[in-house]
Formats: structure tokens, sequence, C-alpha cells
């Protein structure tokens, strides 16, 4: 496994969710293999043996690490151990509403974690995360790519790089980095490096509320007949504003594959254009437009881009999208826009 390469890591995730199926596995039937609120020494040694994923991986980590009381509690959290004693899986309960999985499986000098997500009968392919360990088994690396399944045939991936090192019984986090990369022919070309140990200070931030945008943007859809003119309404008002180095512009559309974990909300199609930009106390103002359709059944295909070849570009790949050209031509039920600080 060349962990340096985009598609080797997406072909390994993706061989695995195509081979396994997580309603057959042991996890549900083989009682045995459960350790949940009895007082098994071994639960223990999973949690304090490594915070980071030497054992108890991503999923467990996150519960783990919740600082709020009563939702994400200990006690909810159900290990699998094989019968050598590694580390099966791991399940959790979110807010008594979906439950969250995370499978392993071992290779030669790592391990693979596959995240799910089911509500009912619904199943989603959620994070897939790389173990990589020396000699001692210990874990030295992460790498994380985010979306799971849904990044297969995205144009763009985004994979985070965790390193970790130890000294004494304490795991000491090194550095955390997100790499984005974007498609480019049957590889990836890097075209995003983002250190997540960098605290940026107030004065850094560009403040940019965009109130003055939304109001323009409000007026300029009422001209609007199209898809396309609103598309290009929205790219031509974000033109306008004073340039922001700190500025993300996302489009998501389509058939939200994670909407059927909402319970009552339906198989939802979505079509979002957003402009992202720095708020005060390290939130994000979001200028949002948000187009509704009328439609009967149809499945629409599932996009999700951003501006990492620039906002023309990000515009050219919108109007050249699967979603795009799906919703182009169907009724618009309603245009939204708004401004929201997250």
């Amino acid at each position: 496994m060349d962990f340096t390469n985009v598609s080797e890591l997406l072909n390994g995730m993706k061989e695995f969710y195509d081979s396994h199926d997580i309603r057959k596995s042991d996890l549900f039937f083989n009682e045995a293999l459960k350790l949940n609120k009895n007082p098994d020494p071994r639960i223990k040694t999973l949690i304090d043996k490594d915070k980071y994923g030497e054992y108890i991986g991503r999923c467990a980590r996150g519960w783990l690490s919740s600082d709020t009381p009563g939702l994400f509690s200990v006690n909810r959290i159900t290990f699998y151990l094989m019968p050598d004693g590694r580390l099966a899986g791991v399940w959790n309960n979110i807010s008594g509403m979906s439950d969250a999985y995370e499978i392993f499986d071992y290779h030669e000098g790592y391990y693979t974690g596959a995240m799910y997500s089911i509500l009912g009968s619904m199943e989603s392919h959620m994070n897939f995360s790389y173990y990589i360990v020396n000699g001692e088994g210990k874990v030295t690396e992460i790498l994380s790519i985010y979306g799971g399944m849904v990044v297969i045939d995205s144009a763009n991936v985004t994979v985070t790089r965790t390193v970790i090192d130890y000294e004494g019984d304490e795991t000491i986090l090194k550095s955390s980095t997100d790499y984005r990369f974007k498609r480019n022919g049957e590889g990836f070309k890097l075209v995003k490096e983002t250190d997540n140990t960098i605290q940026s200070s107030e004065d850094d931030r560009i403040i940019d509320d965009q109130r003055g945008l939304c109001r323009e943007l409000k007026k300029a859809v009422k001209s609007c007949g199209t898809l396309e003119e609103l598309v290009n309404v929205f790219f031509e008002t974000i033109k306008t504003a004073e340039e922001n180095p700190e500025e993300e512009v996302s489009y998501t559309a389509g058939m939200n594959p994670y909407s059927k974990l909402i319970p009552g909300a339906g198989y939802e199609c979505l079509f979002n254009l957003m402009r992202w930009t720095p708020a005060e106390d390290d939130e994000y103002y979001q200028l949002q437009l948000e187009v509704t359709f009328d439609l009967h059944d149809e499945e629409i295909p599932y996009d999700n881009m951003n501006d990492v070849d620039g906002v023309d570009e990000l515009r050219k790949n919108v109007l050249n999208s699967e979603s795009f050209k799906a919703l182009k031509d169907k009724k618009i039920r309603k245009v939204k826009v708004g401004l929201v600080e997250t």
C-alpha cells in the first residue's frame, strides 16, 4: 500500500465496503465478542492504551473525548474483540436516533477503520481511516478520508494526516494536516494544504459579514427565470465583494445521501451555493442561495464542490455538473437567499 497515493487510498476503501456486509458481521451475532458495561478489565485497557487510535479508532475516540455530559457517555460504547484480542469493531448509539459503527480490518503494517451510520434499514458509508503502525504495533500515523464512499467519484478529495508519538505512557499529537486533492485524469493533484494545529488570532481574520451582498443577491434573483440565470447571478454578485483571502465558495446539489439518516427528513434534493467568510469568535458567515424544485421521485445525481481552482472555475464546474444538468429544466418551486452565522 502506497499511503501517498490518493487513488490507492480510495481503492482500498472501496474494496473494503464492496466486500464487507456490516449486517452479516459477527458484531451482530456473536455475543462472546462483546465488551460493554461489564467490569471486564480489557475495556479500561482499550480506552487507556491510546487516545489517538492505537486500538479504539476514530469512532470511539470521538465519543470518549466529548465533554458534553450525558450525550456521548462512555457506557454507551460497545467494543467487539477478535479471539486474538484485537479490536473487531466499536458501536455507539448517537442521541438515541442512529447507530455508528467502526469496523476494523488488519493488514501487514497497518489496519483500517470503516465507519458506518445506520438508522433502521438505512445504511451510509461515512469516514474511512488507515492506521499505520510501527514495529511495536503502535500507531504512528492516521490517514482519514472524510465522506467515505460519497467521495469515490468526486472531483475533490480531502485526506487528513495525523502524526503521533509516545512519551512514556502518554500519546503526543505531533501534527494534523488536511490535504485537499483535485482529480486530474486518472490521478490527483494537491491543491491545498492546511495545518490544523495553527490557531489564527482574531487580528489576522478579515471579518466580512456579507450583509450588503445578501441584499444585492435578493434583488438580483427576482429577475431570474432559469436555474442557469440564478447560478450566474450568484457568482456575479459575490465577485463584487472585497477580496478576502479566507473566502470559500461551495456548491452542493442533488439527492443528499445522508438525508435519510434524519428522522422524517425524507430523501431531499439540495441545490445550494454558499460563500463562507470569517465572523467573530472563530465562527463563519454563510451567504446562501437555496433553490427547491417540483420533483416526482426522480433520482438526481449528487455533487459537492468548492473553489479550489478559483471562483470562475467553480462556476464552470457547477454548470457542467451532472446535478445541474438534471435540474436545469425542472420547475423551480422556491428561491431563498439568506445570511447565516454559524
